[in-house]
């Protein structure tokens, strides 16, 4: 088996090739000047990556939310990825998830100071933001998942890489998982290794450094992921027993997940209870009726005395946007909020890079 899989990914090589090619020919238009990148008169931070699938964007943008929304008028652009809607949007307490996309919409819903919009053009994104009749007056706007649009020039880039799958050993689309050469990486500011080993040794993270080798002018840091308390999806007043209360030998959870890698959080996990069931979705994926009959009967089938189910939060906006009629799911299912943690206390070393950053432009 593993030699036909094998054979499979090996036989994708010339269209990996003729990809690879083609990426790097528009990169180098880009480069030479012959394709324009459009600059803004304020602070542009994209958030991004080189590779298809979680890297942690999401957590990576909240903390800069976090870092300057106090600070600073701020607005966050994203491409609004699997939403029904087309064109500029800018979000309101009216919006849902199939107007904004999920991971938007989990923005909108968390930070009330934060103007939130998508548009898959972000160049007009930006501008229908500045635009005076909108009189938002910004400071700083976030480009959410933007590394591959050269068509918009930003101010700072930040560039993620997932520790547990290294650009530097993967390949380009379709053999690989990588959106474009990992020689990519030169137009980053910062790069952040995410996902790492909580405790990360220095000898670790001195062989991972070497692997990247970063460039003079490039940042590098490492973050982990940190779960946050367990939060009801549809009760947010009602308060939820921690997993560290609970007895292991007495708690069963139902992971349910439409995210590209579930398995940090399975992991996570399987240390707080003994009886552990999941059902995966695709990335992004759309709950029908069908999956919430799916999903209550693999609840009920689970024999712990104590049990829940469990979701990611960016999958708690979908199920909130659904009209549920059943109490099971509606009493039993929450969510963990995931953020991100620097390790070795480079927090404060990276907010002053950032708030240098916003400040140069004042």
């Amino acid at each position: 088996m593993r030699s036909l899989l094998s054979y499979l990914k090996y036989s994708l090589f010339p269209f990996t090739l003729l990809y690879a090619a083609i990426l790097s020919a528009r990169n180098l238009l880009f480069d030479w000047g012959y394709l324009k990148s459009k600059s803004f008169d304020l602070p542009i931070i994209s958030v991004g990556n080189i590779s298809v699938g979680g890297t942690g964007k999401t957590p990576h943008t909240e903390y800069l939310i976090k870092l300057l929304q106090d600070q600073y008028r701020l607005a966050c652009l994203s491409r609004g990825y699997k939403r029904l809607s087309k064109g500029f949007i800018l979000a309101d307490h009216n919006s849902n998830s199939n107007d904004l996309g999920d991971e938007p919409m989990q923005m909108n819903r968390k930070f009330p100071k934060l103007n939130v919009a998508v548009d898959a053009d972000r160049v007009n994104g930006v501008k229908e933001l500045l635009s005076a009749k909108r009189n938002l007056n910004l400071d700083c706007i976030l480009l959410d998942d933007a590394y591959q649009h050269r068509y918009i020039k930003p101010g700072l880039s930040i560039l993620l890489i997932d520790y547990n799958r290294p650009i530097t050993t993967d390949f380009v689309m379709p053999m690989g998982r990588l959106r474009e050469r990992a020689a990519g990486k030169k137009r980053a500011n910062i790069i952040i290794v995410s996902k790492c080993p909580t405790h990360l040794s220095t000898s670790e993270a001195a062989k991972f450094e070497k692997d990247i080798h970063p460039l003079p002018h490039q940042k590098l840091y490492f973050t982990c992921l940190d779960y946050g308390p367990v939060q009801s999806v549809f009760h947010p007043n009602t308060k939820i027993k921690s997993l560290n209360d609970q007895k292991k030998e007495s708690l069963g959870i139902l992971l349910v997940t439409g995210i590209a890698n579930p398995s940090p959080l399975r992991k996570y996990l399987k240390a707080f209870c003994n009886e552990l069931e999941e059902i995966q979705f695709p990335d992004h994926y759309s709950f029908k009726p069908k999956d919430l009959e799916h999903i209550e009967k693999a609840f009920n089938k689970l024999s712990a005395k104590n049990k829940i189910i469990l979701t990611t939060e960016k999958d708690a906006v979908r199920f909130i946007d659904m009209s549920i009629e059943s109490n099971i799911l509606k009493e039993n299912m929450a969510y963990i909020p995931l953020q991100i943690k620097f390790l070795n206390q480079t927090d404060t070393l990276f907010n002053q890079q950032i708030l240098d950053f916003v400040e140069s432009y004042n």
